[in-house]
Protein backbone atom coordinates (compact mmCIF):
# COMPACT_ATOMS: atom_id res chain seq x y z
CA UNK A 1 0.00 0.00 0.00
CA UNK A 2 1.52 3.39 -1.00
CA UNK A 3 2.32 5.76 1.90
CA UNK A 4 -0.36 8.26 0.82
CA UNK A 5 -3.02 5.55 0.72
CA UNK A 6 -1.84 4.18 4.07
CA UNK A 7 -2.18 7.62 5.64
CA UNK A 8 -5.62 8.05 4.08
CA UNK A 9 -6.73 4.69 5.49
CA UNK A 10 -5.39 5.51 8.96
CA UNK A 11 -7.19 8.86 8.98
CA UNK A 12 -10.40 7.29 7.68
CA UNK A 13 -10.28 4.59 10.38
CA UNK A 14 -9.96 7.24 13.09
CA UNK A 15 -12.86 9.28 11.69
CA UNK A 16 -14.97 6.14 11.21
CA UNK A 17 -14.48 5.10 14.84
CA UNK A 18 -15.21 8.59 16.17
CA UNK A 19 -18.37 8.88 14.10
CA UNK A 20 -19.66 5.46 15.13
CA UNK A 21 -19.02 5.99 18.85
CA UNK A 22 -20.75 9.39 18.76
CA UNK A 23 -23.68 7.92 16.83
CA UNK A 24 -24.19 5.28 19.51
CA UNK A 25 -24.04 7.84 22.32
CA UNK A 26 -26.37 10.30 20.56
CA UNK A 27 -28.85 7.47 19.98
CA UNK A 28 -28.84 6.62 23.69
CA UNK A 29 -29.06 10.29 24.69
CA UNK A 30 -32.23 10.46 22.58
CA UNK A 31 -33.71 7.68 24.72
CA UNK A 32 -32.61 9.40 27.94
CA UNK A 33 -34.03 12.81 26.99
CA UNK A 34 -37.39 11.28 26.11
CA UNK A 35 -37.35 9.29 29.36
CA UNK A 36 -36.89 12.54 31.28
CA UNK A 37 -39.73 14.12 29.32
CA UNK A 38 -42.19 11.37 30.31
CA UNK A 39 -41.29 11.49 34.00
CA UNK A 40 -38.49 8.98 34.36
CA UNK A 41 -35.03 9.43 35.92
CA UNK A 42 -32.96 7.31 33.52
CA UNK A 43 -29.43 6.04 33.84
CA UNK A 44 -27.46 6.61 30.65
CA UNK A 45 -24.90 3.98 29.65
CA UNK A 46 -22.71 3.87 26.56
CA UNK A 47 -24.97 1.42 24.72
CA UNK A 48 -28.24 1.50 26.66
CA UNK A 49 -30.53 3.46 28.95
CA UNK A 50 -32.01 2.05 32.15
CA UNK A 51 -35.44 3.29 33.27
CA UNK A 52 -35.95 3.65 37.01
CA UNK A 53 -39.66 4.57 37.06
CA UNK A 54 -41.55 1.27 37.18
CA UNK A 55 -44.92 3.04 36.76
CA UNK A 56 -44.36 4.28 33.21
CA UNK A 57 -47.23 3.59 30.83
CA UNK A 58 -46.97 1.55 27.66
CA UNK A 59 -47.18 4.76 25.65
CA UNK A 60 -44.26 6.23 27.61
CA UNK A 61 -42.17 3.13 26.94
CA UNK A 62 -43.05 3.38 23.25
CA UNK A 63 -41.99 7.03 23.08
CA UNK A 64 -38.71 6.24 24.83
CA UNK A 65 -38.03 3.35 22.44
CA UNK A 66 -38.82 5.52 19.39
CA UNK A 67 -36.66 8.46 20.46
CA UNK A 68 -33.32 6.78 19.71
CA UNK A 69 -34.13 5.79 16.11
CA UNK A 70 -35.68 9.22 15.46
CA UNK A 71 -32.46 10.93 16.61
CA UNK A 72 -30.47 8.64 14.30
CA UNK A 73 -32.78 9.42 11.37
CA UNK A 74 -32.47 13.17 11.92
CA UNK A 75 -28.70 12.85 12.23
CA UNK A 76 -28.39 10.89 9.01
CA UNK A 77 -30.91 12.81 6.89
CA UNK A 78 -29.94 16.35 7.89
CA UNK A 79 -26.21 15.73 7.50
CA UNK A 80 -26.68 14.03 4.13
CA UNK A 81 -28.74 16.99 2.90
CA UNK A 82 -26.11 19.48 4.09
CA UNK A 83 -23.25 17.48 2.57
CA UNK A 84 -24.98 17.37 -0.80
CA UNK A 85 -25.37 21.14 -0.78
CA UNK A 86 -21.69 21.95 -0.36
CA UNK A 87 -18.45 20.70 -1.86
CA UNK A 88 -16.25 20.56 1.20
CA UNK A 89 -13.54 17.94 1.40
CA UNK A 90 -11.08 16.99 4.11
CA UNK A 91 -11.28 15.38 7.57
CA UNK A 92 -14.29 17.35 8.80
CA UNK A 93 -16.32 16.60 5.66
CA UNK A 94 -15.42 12.90 5.84
CA UNK A 95 -16.32 12.78 9.54
CA UNK A 96 -19.77 14.28 8.91
CA UNK A 97 -20.24 11.88 6.00
CA UNK A 98 -19.56 8.91 8.27
CA UNK A 99 -21.95 10.44 10.85
CA UNK A 100 -24.65 10.65 8.19
CA UNK A 101 -24.05 7.10 7.03
CA UNK A 102 -24.18 5.67 10.56
CA UNK A 103 -27.30 7.63 11.44
CA UNK A 104 -29.09 6.14 8.43
CA UNK A 105 -27.72 2.64 9.06
CA UNK A 106 -28.88 2.89 12.67
CA UNK A 107 -32.41 4.01 11.79
CA UNK A 108 -33.13 1.68 8.89
CA UNK A 109 -31.13 -1.14 10.48
CA UNK A 110 -33.41 -1.13 13.52
CA UNK A 111 -36.47 -1.51 11.28
CA UNK A 112 -34.74 -4.31 9.39
CA UNK A 113 -34.33 -6.33 12.61
CA UNK A 114 -37.74 -5.46 14.12
CA UNK A 115 -39.35 -8.85 13.26
CA UNK A 116 -36.48 -10.74 14.94
CA UNK A 117 -35.26 -8.56 17.83
CA UNK A 118 -38.27 -8.14 20.07
CA UNK A 119 -36.25 -6.38 22.76
CA UNK A 120 -34.74 -3.82 20.38
CA UNK A 121 -36.19 -0.33 19.99
CA UNK A 122 -38.31 -1.11 16.95
CA UNK A 123 -39.19 -4.56 18.29
CA UNK A 124 -40.76 -2.88 21.30
CA UNK A 125 -42.63 -0.41 19.11
CA UNK A 126 -44.20 -3.04 16.83
CA UNK A 127 -45.14 -5.11 19.89
CA UNK A 128 -46.88 -2.15 21.55
CA UNK A 129 -48.72 -1.33 18.33
CA UNK A 130 -49.55 -5.00 17.63
CA UNK A 131 -48.14 -4.75 14.11
CA UNK A 132 -48.78 -7.97 12.13
CA UNK A 133 -45.70 -10.04 11.38
CA UNK A 134 -46.25 -9.77 7.62
CA UNK A 135 -46.25 -5.97 7.88
CA UNK A 136 -43.08 -6.05 9.98
CA UNK A 137 -41.29 -8.05 7.28
CA UNK A 138 -42.59 -5.71 4.58
CA UNK A 139 -41.23 -2.73 6.52
CA UNK A 140 -37.92 -4.54 7.00
CA UNK A 141 -37.63 -5.18 3.25
CA UNK A 142 -38.58 -1.58 2.47
CA UNK A 143 -35.99 -0.33 4.96
CA UNK A 144 -33.27 -2.40 3.29
CA UNK A 145 -34.25 -1.00 -0.12
CA UNK A 146 -34.20 2.60 1.19
CA UNK A 147 -30.86 2.09 2.89
CA UNK A 148 -29.22 0.63 -0.21
CA UNK A 149 -30.60 3.48 -2.30
CA UNK A 150 -29.31 6.12 0.11
CA UNK A 151 -25.90 4.48 0.45
CA UNK A 152 -25.54 4.39 -3.32
CA UNK A 153 -26.22 8.12 -3.39
CA UNK A 154 -23.24 8.75 -1.08
CA UNK A 155 -20.76 7.45 -3.67
CA UNK A 156 -19.95 10.90 -5.13
CA UNK A 157 -19.50 12.28 -1.61
CA UNK A 158 -16.87 9.66 -0.82
CA UNK A 159 -15.32 9.92 -4.26
CA UNK A 160 -14.69 13.65 -4.01
CA UNK A 161 -12.45 13.01 -1.00
CA UNK A 162 -9.94 11.70 -3.54
CA UNK A 163 -7.90 14.03 -5.80
CA UNK A 164 -9.04 14.14 -9.42
CA UNK A 165 -5.82 12.44 -10.58
CA UNK A 166 -6.53 9.51 -8.23
CA UNK A 167 -10.11 9.24 -9.44
CA UNK A 168 -8.94 9.12 -13.05
CA UNK A 169 -6.76 6.05 -12.43
CA UNK A 170 -8.86 2.94 -11.74
CA UNK A 171 -6.18 1.23 -9.66
CA UNK A 172 -5.56 4.31 -7.54
CA UNK A 173 -9.28 4.95 -7.20
CA UNK A 174 -9.85 1.38 -6.05
CA UNK A 175 -7.13 1.71 -3.40
CA UNK A 176 -8.53 5.06 -2.32
CA UNK A 177 -12.09 3.76 -1.94
CA UNK A 178 -10.81 0.76 0.00
CA UNK A 179 -9.02 3.19 2.31
CA UNK A 180 -12.27 5.14 2.80
CA UNK A 181 -14.66 2.21 3.24
CA UNK A 182 -13.09 -1.26 3.48
CA UNK A 183 -10.28 -0.72 5.97
CA UNK A 184 -12.35 1.47 8.32
CA UNK A 185 -15.01 -1.24 8.46
CA UNK A 186 -12.52 -4.08 9.06
CA UNK A 187 -10.48 -2.33 11.75
CA UNK A 188 -13.39 -0.35 13.17
CA UNK A 189 -15.57 -3.42 13.71
CA UNK A 190 -12.87 -5.15 15.75
CA UNK A 191 -12.17 -2.06 17.87
CA UNK A 192 -15.87 -1.40 18.49
CA UNK A 193 -16.48 -4.96 19.69
CA UNK A 194 -13.47 -4.75 22.01
CA UNK A 195 -14.71 -1.45 23.44
CA UNK A 196 -18.13 -2.97 24.12
CA UNK A 197 -16.83 -6.06 25.95
CA UNK A 198 -17.74 -8.02 28.04
CA UNK A 199 -21.21 -7.86 26.44
CA UNK A 200 -21.18 -6.18 23.02
CA UNK A 201 -24.45 -4.45 22.20
CA UNK A 202 -26.49 -6.31 19.52
CA UNK A 203 -26.39 -3.16 17.34
CA UNK A 204 -22.58 -3.32 17.25
CA UNK A 205 -22.63 -6.99 16.26
CA UNK A 206 -25.29 -6.27 13.64
CA UNK A 207 -23.13 -3.45 12.27
CA UNK A 208 -20.26 -5.87 11.62
CA UNK A 209 -22.45 -7.89 9.26
CA UNK A 210 -24.79 -5.22 7.86
CA UNK A 211 -22.25 -2.51 7.09
CA UNK A 212 -20.40 -4.43 4.34
CA UNK A 213 -23.69 -5.00 2.54
CA UNK A 214 -24.67 -1.33 2.51
CA UNK A 215 -21.22 0.28 2.31
CA UNK A 216 -20.36 -1.92 -0.66
CA UNK A 217 -23.19 -0.16 -2.47
CA UNK A 218 -21.31 3.15 -2.19
CA UNK A 219 -18.02 1.40 -3.00
CA UNK A 220 -19.26 -0.19 -6.22
CA UNK A 221 -21.11 2.93 -7.33
CA UNK A 222 -17.99 5.04 -6.78
CA UNK A 223 -15.79 2.70 -8.84
CA UNK A 224 -18.26 2.88 -11.71
CA UNK A 225 -18.58 6.66 -11.55
CA UNK A 226 -16.67 9.19 -13.67
CA UNK A 227 -14.38 11.75 -12.06
CA UNK A 228 -16.37 14.11 -9.82
CA UNK A 229 -15.32 17.73 -9.27
CA UNK A 230 -13.18 18.05 -6.15
CA UNK A 231 -10.78 20.36 -4.38
CA UNK A 232 -9.00 17.46 -2.67
CA UNK A 233 -5.25 17.62 -3.16
CA UNK A 234 -3.78 14.95 -0.92
CA UNK A 235 -3.78 13.37 2.55
CA UNK A 236 -6.51 14.22 5.06
CA UNK A 237 -5.17 16.13 8.03
CA UNK A 238 -2.81 15.02 10.80
CA UNK A 239 -3.45 11.32 11.50
CA UNK A 240 -1.77 11.28 14.92
CA UNK A 241 -3.85 14.19 16.21
CA UNK A 242 -6.95 12.33 15.06
CA UNK A 243 -5.73 9.12 16.70
CA UNK A 244 -5.29 10.97 20.01
CA UNK A 245 -8.78 12.45 19.74
CA UNK A 246 -10.26 9.00 19.07
CA UNK A 247 -8.36 7.54 22.02
CA UNK A 248 -9.85 10.20 24.33
CA UNK A 249 -13.30 9.52 22.89
CA UNK A 250 -12.89 5.76 23.33
CA UNK A 251 -11.89 6.20 26.98
CA UNK A 252 -14.91 8.41 27.55
CA UNK A 253 -17.14 5.84 25.84
CA UNK A 254 -15.76 3.08 28.05
CA UNK A 255 -16.24 5.16 31.21
CA UNK A 256 -19.82 5.89 30.22
CA UNK A 257 -20.39 2.16 30.57
CA UNK A 258 -20.51 2.78 34.34
CA UNK A 259 -23.65 4.85 33.87
CA UNK A 260 -24.71 8.43 34.52
CA UNK A 261 -27.94 9.06 36.46
CA UNK A 262 -30.12 11.84 35.06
Amino acid sequence: MPPATRQLAFTAICLYLAAYLLTIVLHEVGHAVMALAVGDHPILYNTSVSNTNKLLSGTAHGLIAAAGPVVSLLQGAILLLLLRRNERVGPSALFWLYMSVFGLINFFGYWMIAPLAKGADTGQIVALLHVPTAVQWAVAAGSLWCLLLLMGSTAPLFLRQLPAAVQADLGAKTSGMRALLLWPWLVGSVVLVLLALPAPHPAIIANMFASPMVLSRAYRRALASPVVPTTAIGALGSPWALALAVLVLAVGFKLLGRGIAW
